[in-house]
């Protein structure tokens, strides 16, 4: 019993020895050899870690004017924090907006498109309930026509013809046949990306 005792006397006495170096200041000699560029080290890896970890916080904004290397007036977009205040807000080029306010921004912008499409498709279906338009012009030797048929005629005779109430802009992509002689024929306008509309008319001889 006196030797068991004995050794767990030592072995308290082993563990109080290893605690005691284990916290016990560093020597200048060990200060100047092993802890300094330890303690460099441990600097710029926390330097490091900075850098690569602190990435710059982000704002989601809306362009009220174009930006070079940003985007077109009207584009919502994703700028650092301090592009923004400093740049942007005080030049008044963007305002903060909202995943809220996007969804509805974007929910307008979506009915305003299928209006433009609707719209397209109304006047499509109304010039073709127009009927056939039909060109006087004087017809020469051959049976040649003098002159031609131009998309501004049509469109002219496109709005005598509904009074007023149908108009198609020149401005449109027009494909209007070369129109040599007289004759029925059909030329197309383009109202919208997805929708076209036919334009039937007749060339007859002038009497």
């Amino acid at each position: 019993l006196e030797a068991a005792n004995m050794q767990l006397l030592l072995s308290l006495a082993l563990l109080m020895a290893v605690a005691t170096d284990a916290f016990a200041p560093p020597s200048l000699g060990q200060c100047r050899v092993g802890r300094l560029p330890q303690l460099r080290s441990h600097a710029v890896t926390m330097m490091a870690k900075k850098k690569s970890g602190g990435a710059a916080a982000k704002v989601q904004v809306l362009l009220k004017a174009n930006v070079d290397g940003v985007g077109k007036a009207n584009e919502v977009k994703t700028v650092n924090t301090g592009y923004y205040n400093n740049f942007l807000r005080p030049k008044a080029l963007a305002d903060l907006i909202s995943d809220a306010e996007v969804e509805v921004k974007e929910a307008k912008e979506q009915e305003a498109r299928d209006q433009l499409k609707q719209d397209a498709v109304d006047k499509a279906a109304a010039l073709e309930k127009l009927g056939g338009l039909v060109m006087k012009r004087k017809v020469g030797a051959g049976g040649k026509i003098f002159g031609s048929v131009t998309s501004k005629q049509l469109i002219d005779e496109i709005k005598k013809k509904s009074g007023g109430k149908l108009v198609v802009s020149s401005k449109q992509k027009w494909d209007v046949p070369d129109v040599g002689g007289t004759g029925e024929f059909t030329a197309k306008v383009q109202l919208h990306p997805e929708v076209s509309g036919t334009i039937k008319f007749t060339v007859e001889a002038e009497k």
